[in-house]
């Protein structure tokens, strides 16, 4: 891609005039990411790094802003939309078939495990990190090269509108729901709109939809369904679970297949739909099931570690939600060890906030032989007996250097901007 041809997409000015030809070699947002060859884009603030991103070795500056330098600088009204027009250009020059995945929680790890499925057969690219919102899926996009076969990307969303944007950008291919919960439900108010959010997925949508079949608001779409009960498309059954693995059985065209996977049930759901997902693309089953077989969960979520004191700690602090923790503590009610519950504060609850917190008791309850450490300022809200509070993960690791854990089972959960990796670093770090 040359200049003249961000100017046609971009539909921006061209304040400097100088080597209209010059290729550019990617797009980045952050200066210090810059190498040669790169434009850079300014965005909250951007303008102020332009002379690093210079130095670095940008060719092309694109900014909301009349600068004068003596590379070719775009002016443009809203360089965020610019990411846009820019993605949307990548993603229909390369022509990838493009998955498109949201859902109240799930959507990394079906992300994950999708990707380990597809890329057994196809050449697969997808986010990084939690590159899900209108900055991060351009971002996943600039970074596709023109022999990836499949980009699995994910759409994560705080309000109305947002997915619907993302979804007409990239036109996904294939669309997924993972479910419908109550993450962010204080910004759109009810689970209704949350579902109506996530819908929006369709409005760009090119093919199917594939959706878990199990979620009571999502059951009812026209879609390919994976689940448990009886009215989906892809069943699984003779479910056995612990803690760290499970195994299933899917009936495919009369013949019974087992898969083994290195997760626990409430995350299976997840891997049904990559299942499905992999049979649409004519994967043999034999790939699929050796593919999962060999799946890993990946940092801070539902990564499982152990430290030097015989703890086997539950490393899942990338984030929270009411689902997510029910489901991680109704695993752990089944474990015989002793057990230490560090729970962070659940974020944007909004009117929910107490309401959701209160639910929580009776699922504490029944799991024995525990210690529990709530963190932060609204699950204070809490009154759980014998259970300590904590304002941040400063003080919770000062209360934990006065104990002497061992042979116990510590879960680490809650909202990333806890920061309770902290808390695993400290165990690991002993």
């Amino acid at each position: 891609m040359n200049i003249l041809d961000i100017l046609n997409i971009t539909k921006g000015t061209l304040i400097n005039k100088i080597n209209l030809n010059l290729n550019i070699k990617n797009f980045k947002i952050n200066s210090k990411e810059i190498t040669k060859g790169d434009c850079f884009i300014t965005i909250a603030n951007g303008d102020k790094y332009i002379k690093e991103a210079i130095k670095n070795g940008a060719v092309c500056i694109i900014t909301s802003k009349k600068v004068n330098y003596n590379i070719p600088v775009i002016l443009v009204q809203k360089p965020i939309k610019t990411l846009g027009k820019l993605a949307s250009f990548i993603r229909e020059k390369y022509n990838p078939k493009v998955i498109a995945i949201t859902g109240s929680v799930g959507k990394t790890t079906t992300r994950e495990l999708i990707y380990k499925v597809l890329s057994s057969k196809y050449k697969c690219h997808q986010s990084k990190k939690n590159y899900n919102n209108h900055i991060g899926v351009p971002l996943t996009f600039f970074d596709l090269k023109k022999n990836d076969e499949i980009a699995i990307i994910e759409m994560g969303m705080n309000h109305l509108g947002e997915i619907d944007y993302l979804s007409r950008m990239v036109k996904p291919d294939i669309a997924i729901i993972t479910n419908i919960g109550t993450s962010h439900i204080g910004n759109l108010g009810s689970k209704e709109n949350i579902l109506k959010a996530k819908l929006e997925i369709k409005n760009g949508l090119k093919g199917p939809l594939f959706i878990n079949g199990d979620d009571e608001l999502l059951k009812n779409e026209k879609a390919y369904k994976s689940g448990f009960n009886q009215n989906n498309d892809l069943i699984a059954y003779n479910l056995t679970s612990s803690l760290f693995s499970s195994s299933f059985n899917i009936k495919i065209n009369n013949q019974v297949y087992k898969f083994q996977i290195n997760l626990p049930s409430h995350l299976i759901n997840d891997c049904l739909i990559a299942i499905h997902i992999g049979l649409y693309l004519n994967l043999d089953i034999s790939q699929i099931i050796n593919s999962l077989k060999d799946y890993q969960s990946f940092n801070m979520r539902m990564n499982i570690l152990k430290d030097s004191n015989n703890n086997i700690i539950i490393n899942d602090c990338y984030n929270s939600s009411l689902e997510s923790l029910t489901g991680v503590l109704n695993e752990i009610k089944n474990e015989n060890k002793q057990k230490l519950l560090i729970i962070g504060d659940i974020n944007e609850l909004g009117k929910y906030t107490n309401q959701i917190y209160q639910s929580l008791p009776s699922v504490l309850n029944q799991i024995k032989n525990k210690n529990i450490i709530f963190i932060g300022p609204k699950i204070k809200t809490l009154k759980y007996k014998n259970a300590k509070y904590f304002d941040n993960y400063i003080k919770a690791i000062n209360y934990l250097k006065t104990l002497k854990i061992k042979d116990t089972l510590i879960l680490i959960k809650a909202s990333r901007s806890l920061k309770l990796e902290n808390i695993t670093n400290y165990f690991i770090n002993i």
